[in-house]
């Protein structure tokens, strides 16, 4: 990672925190009975409306198979052949686009969690790589912008600069859902635990903690 630098991860709960359930914010796991939830695999293109096609099928699967929710991959709308298609095709949060995925949530009664949306950013050269939360009502619950880009030097290798046409959010965010509260993160963050850590430890992130069972191994297929 080139011109940020990290503090040390964590390796204990921060003294004083409690832990999850001594937040102010901690949720109660025991208060989440078992729910089903669906993880969709597809191969995103180019065409945003051939896109939303495949997401509507996976999420009249997951509704049709008793989900609750449906987990959708970053770049679930759109994946360009260059940055530059990604800058033209990024849209605000209020924009079409994401309007329509708001109605598949209400079409189909699912909370929807859209891993990575190419965001309009703070100005023309950069957007924003946002994971967005869609509540069954329609409604954005969450909106995290994903703050560890992916700027890589390989030796003898490609030189990859997600930060040249990418803004990094700066909040960390956590999210009520029926699948309990879940933590925000995007692809790259997943080399930073501290950024776990605090979502675990001090804003109440569940999961990881024997509360979750894997019913069915067949992932939905775009």
């Amino acid at each position: 990672m080139q011109g940020q630098q990290q503090p040390p991860p964590l390796t204990a709960p921060p003294s004083g925190s409690g832990g999850a359930s001594g937040t102010a914010e901690g949720a109660d796991a025991a208060a989440v009975g078992r729910v089903r939830v669906a993880v969709g695999q597809m191969t995103a293109c180019g065409d945003q409306a051939a896109n939303l096609a495949v997401c509507s099928r996976l999420a009249q699967d997951a509704a049709a198979a008793g989900c609750t929710a449906l987990f959708l991959p970053e770049c679930f709308s759109f994946i360009g052949e260059s940055p530059a298609q990604s800058l033209a095709a990024a849209q605000p949060l209020e924009g079409p686009l994401m309007s329509q995925y708001r109605q598949l949530a209400r079409d189909t009664g699912l909370w929807l969690s859209l891993g990575g949306f190419q965001e309009a950013g703070p100005d023309p050269q950069h957007i924003y790589n946002t994971h967005v939360v869609v509540d069954a009502g329609g409604n954005i619950a969450a909106a995290y912008r994903k703050i560890h880009l992916f700027d890589v030097d390989v030796p003898n290798g490609p030189l990859l600069m997600e930060s040249r046409t990418t803004a990094p959010g700066s909040e960390a965010l956590v999210v009520d859902t029926p699948a309990g509260r879940l933590g925000l993160t995007t692809c790259y963050d997943l080399r930073f635990p501290e950024l776990f850590a605090h979502l675990a430890w001090e804003r109440g992130a569940q999961g990881g903690d024997g509360g979750w069972e894997l019913l069915e191994t067949r992932p939905l297929r775009g």
